[in-house]
């Protein structure tokens, strides 16, 4: 290196000194910090400030310009390359912005748009902009002995010899009731609860409803309670460095879920003898599902 750059100062040819750095452990590449020591990539702390202080802005007004709306995207698509689960959280801002024929025409900023952008503040302010390197192999749910159900009343979930419970709150019934929100409910109940111990794992949940599959792979959905579940979930797992995947299978068979969601206590100890003796708290329903 000392030779390239004297060869490189004789001739007069100009070399930006950040990108001769030699061998560091912690080093900023297109934009990116990377770390070899912690295993991280993140966004510098300059940009991460930046885009939040950007949104911050935007969530004080009621509408803006279609150029204003762009240069936003501009700036969460470029924190999407460390943090990644963000994606679910651009798309409605990309449709909103096609509304709009002239860069100076004005755009709404609706709910959604607004509950977007919260998600967005969360993320760079209790995150802080930290992407762990994921595992290349996906691991099935099954594999860690990690398994949910849920009945139109009821939902128990179990890891390891972890287990809960619970019935949905009366609450519940009064927004949009589904069989993929019942389903995705003690799905995002257990990644509150124990996605501390899924550091880095890709993880792979078979389910018979195929509308809880599109919603998991999309990110996203158009009904409002499932959306909050939604949230939860993306927040959670950005957080604690995992990733949800989905696949449908019909008929999955989850007999140890299906016993704790339709509280047959003497069947689920006899599928599952290992398993504590008291389950784990359920996570509030006001706090599970994330305005």
């Amino acid at each position: 290196m000392e030779t390239f750059l004297s060869v490189f100062q004789k001739m007069n040819i100009p070399l930006s000194a950040k990108k001769t750095v030699g061998p560091t452990k912690e080093i900023e590449y297109l934009g990116i910090i990377l770390d070899t020591e912690k295993m991280e990539a993140r966004l510098p702390e300059d940009k991460r400030l930046r885009i939040s202080s950007i949104i911050d802005s935007f969530s004080h007004r009621l509408s803006c310009t279609k150029r204003d709306l762009l240069s936003l995207l501009g700036h969460l698509n470029f924190a999407c390359r460390v943090i990644v689960p963000g994606r679910s959280f651009v798309s409605h801002l990309i449709a909103l912005s096609t509304r709009a024929e002239k860069l100076h025409h004005h755009i709404h900023l609706n709910i959604e748009c607004r509950a977007d952008l919260a998600m967005w503040a969360k993320f760079l302010k209790n995150w802080n902009g930290i992407s762990f390197f994921l595992d290349d192999d996906i691991t099935s749910a099954a594999d860690i002995e990690l398994f949910t159900d849920a009945t139109p009343s009821s939902f128990g979930g179990f890891y390891g010899n972890h287990w809960f419970q619970g019935n949905f709150a009366e609450e519940i019934y009064s927004e949009q009731m589904s069989m993929a929100f019942c389903e995705l409910y003690p799905i995002v109940m257990s990644c509150v609860l124990w996605g501390k111990f899924w550091k880095r794992k890709r993880i792979l949940f078979f389910c018979d409803n195929l509308s809880t599959v599109d919603i998991i792979r999309k990110g996203r959905s158009k009904v409002q309670s499932i959306m909050k579940l939604m949230r939860t979930l993306t927040f959670h797992s950005a957080y604690y460095s995992f990733v949800i995947h989905a696949q449908h299978i019909p008929g999955v068979k989850n007999s140890i879920a299906d016993a704790l969601s339709r509280y047959q206590m003497t069947r689920f100890r006899q599928l599952a003898p290992r398993a504590d003796a008291n389950p784990t708290p359920c996570v509030p329903h006001n706090q599970l599902l994330m305005t």
